[in-house]
């Protein structure tokens, strides 16, 4: 198998580009974007300008995101980066979500041409319901329930830090149908927007980072669905699906947790280029030995960056391949984010006063890159899977 982190000529032209672009054009909209928790109003206008296709799903007949030789994955990772480097605003609306990721892992046939392939062809807007108010990383706390009644199931529960969810076509909710069972017992469902019963508790939750971003509370009320919106249902009168919920979920999660990772990437790397920037037309006020230390620091933090970079194109290369590796996921997801927070942090910190203020965006990027670390599966659970991959259960 041959494995090569040289990107192609087209790959990296375009990942230019779109950097270019994207710091040129996005980031001085990321102040009023995060003070505002919404994208800035001319958004679109703004998306226009691009000098690449960034596969939009707001603007009908708009160009796909490019195909590439180095694969779907691997290449969707220089997007995710390139375009964090100008800020993280833009995502929320180019971006379909990812429920329809789960759809595609779990769903017979009939639910992935009724589900997936309209997002993939149209645009729709999907959204994810696992996290509740009581639990975070632990997918098998899942309280939501879902009760057959008939030719209906009935949920009850709460979702919170929905992405999407007061905007979305429809949510993959995660919800137990017998609690005795723990994790096993999880399931998916699909919950149209507008079902009975299906209510959005708060349109954005207040948060630390990704303000932009609609990050939801979905209140369920004995919301009712057709029984066939259970995911992977075989049609029988049990209404079992092929795959546990819980399995559906960590797959979806697993396939963009590296993207996740290199969002990070783009994050951090512009903070680093800002401060070295800054700090090199402040020279002057350094001794010699000083700055010669202060250079070394700024190297060793962007081979920091490199490395992640490396995890996260290893662990997506093995997917264009068909061969998903959890672990190698976790990998990139486990290490960016966290070194990406570290950076940042340390970039603040060479700055002095400045690196704190408004004036710079550094402290906002280093409370979207903590968020970064936190959601789709936290930092602590990916390294902890990594020691799973390598020594098994015993691994904490």
């Amino acid at each position: 198998m041959t494995f090569s982190f040289t990107p192609s000529k087209p790959l990296a032209d375009y990942a230019r580009a779109l950097r270019d672009w994207s710091a040129s054009e996005c980031r001085p909209y990321a102040r009023e974007a995060d003070d505002r928790h919404a994208p800035p109003e001319n958004w679109r206008e703004i998306l226009d300008t691009a000098p690449v296709p960034l596969g939009r799903h707001d603007k009908p007949g708009s160009d796909p995101f490019p195909e590439f030789e180095d694969g779907y994955w691997v290449s969707r990772l220089a997007y995710y980066e390139n375009l964090a480097y100008g800020d993280i605003w833009p995502f929320h609306t180019i971006g379909s979500g990812i429920g329809h990721r789960v759809v595609q892992a779990m769903g017979t046939p009939e639910q992935i041409e009724k589900w997936y392939e309209p997002v993939v062809g149209s645009g729709l807007v999907t959204a994810f319901a696992l996290t509740e108010p009581h639990f975070g990383s632990d997918t098998s706390q899942v309280a939501t329930t879902a009760v057959r009644d008939g030719d209906s199931w009935v949920l009850n529960g709460t979702k919170i830090f929905c992405t999407n969810g007061a905007v979305a076509d429809y949510t993959v909710v995660f919800a137990t149908t017998d609690k005795t069972l723990g994790a096993k017992g999880i399931n998916a469902f699909v919950v149209p927007k507008g079902a009975p019963g299906f209510v959005v508790g708060k349109v954005n939750e207040h948060k630390m980072g990704i303000r932009s971003w609609v990050t939801s509370e979905l209140v369920f009320a004995d919301c009712r669905i057709p029984v066939e919106n259970i995911l992977g249902w075989s049609g029988d009168d049990q209404g079992r699906p092929r795959r546990g919920g819980q399995a559906g979920a960590l797959s979806a999660l697993a396939s963009n947790r590296p993207n996740i990772a290199t969002m990070g990437i783009g994050i951090a790397q512009a903070s680093l280029d800002v401060t070295s920037r800054l700090l090199a037309e402040q020279r002057a006020g350094f001794s010699p030995r000083r700055w010669s230390a202060v250079q070394d620091e700024l190297a060793a933090m962007n081979q920091a960056l490199q490395r992640g970079r490396r995890a996260a194109h290893w662990a997506q290369f093995l997917l264009d391949r068909g061969g998903s590796d959890r672990s190698a996921a976790a990998i990139g997801k486990g290490y960016a984010p966290h070194t990406c927070e570290r950076v940042i942090r340390r970039c603040m910190q060479l700055l002095g006063p400045e690196g704190t203020s408004r004036e710079l965006l550094l402290e906002k990027w280093y409370r979207d890159v903590k968020i970064m670390d936190i959601f789709e599966g936290s930092g602590q659970v990916q390294r902890l899977i990594v020691a799973r991959g390598l020594m098994g259960r015993v691994a904490g």
